[in-house]
């Protein structure tokens, strides 16, 4: 049976399965709780119980990426540094996202979406988002949600393409993303999604 597994950098540190909780991008390296001024990136990065909830990173949180330009992050609130596989480690993405399969397959027309939590083709309310998948030889962010322009959801050009992947039972898609607010308020209706064929 094919399965996802969606795990996180973070505790001891290590790579742990996120399972019920929700990933939280917040206005502080340390609260969940503090909001993302308008205007402005995620400056932490978290995993919580709810929305937010209580945090679950354990004794260190998730790595925090933030956007800067097309080109261009912070982690963790340092310098502005060039985007691209050298600079951005497997351990300072956001995800892990793994697919296994009992049978040995390749996947194709694989790709990462930002959505409302509820049709996949529908762009997450009040957000820009942007993300960008570690290990391809790629130097720039790909803008997955943008509400105020329309832009996200599981649909061709609104979306981070990730790479195809040859046969094996297990494929490893590492992806760094960025987010903020376009407006004031809580951003519930604010989910993420990834789908692939395999054979």
């Amino acid at each position: 049976m094919a399965t996802f597994t969606w795990e996180v950098y973070s505790d001891t540190p290590g790579w742990h399965t996120v399972g019920a909780n929700t990933l939280v991008f917040s206005g502080d390296s340390t609260d969940l709780t503090v909001p993302i001024t308008v205007g402005n990136w995620n400056s932490g990065t978290h995993l919580g119980n709810g929305d937010p909830g209580t945090d679950q990173c354990g004794t260190n949180h998730i790595p925090n990426v933030e956007y800067v330009s097309n080109t261009q992050f912070k982690l963790n609130g340092g310098t502005t540094e060039t985007l691209n596989d050298t600079n951005l480690t497997q351990t300072e993405c956001t995800v892990r996202i793994n697919f296994t399969d009992a049978s040995s397959v390749a996947t194709s027309n694989a790709r990462f979406y930002c959505f409302d939590g509820s049709t996949a083709t529908t762009e997450a309310v009040g957000i820009e988002a942007y993300a960008f998948e570690r290990g391809v030889t790629a130097s720039t962010w790909t803008s997955i949600n943008d509400d105020s322009g329309n832009i996200g959801g599981d649909n061709s050009g609104e979306r981070l393409s990730l790479s195809d992947q040859s046969a094996d039972t297990e494929h490893t898609f590492y992806i760094a993303i960025s987010a903020r607010p376009e407006s004031v308020g809580s951003k519930t209706e604010f989910d993420f999604g990834i789908a692939l064929t395999y054979s």
